[in-house]
């Protein structure tokens, strides 16, 4: 039995149309990095509130934990977004 080969491009299944003619997967793709991005910036939050947190620690123990406190305001100072 003899394989056969193909030298053109391999079919790919078809996505489905909408009513508006776009395509599902640019939409769950778009959703996707919508959902992605707003994960991101909640931990951002979350990770400047925490170190926010830490500002009521005395020098010597920041300077333990590798932190000074000029690192540690300008860090929980950024905005989420950067």
């Amino acid at each position: 039995m003899q394989l056969q080969t193909t030298s053109g491009p391999v079919p790919v299944a078809r996505q489905p149309l909408d009513r508006n003619g776009t395509k599902h997967i640019r939409l769950n793709a778009a959703l996707q990095w919508a959902v992605g991005l707003l994960r991101r910036w909640r931990e951002r939050t979350r990770s400047r509130r925490q170190l926010a947190g830490l500002c009521h620690l005395d020098d010597h123990i920041l300077k333990d934990i590798g932190l000074t406190r000029s690192e540690l305001l300008y860090e929980a100072n950024k905005p989420f977004w950067q």
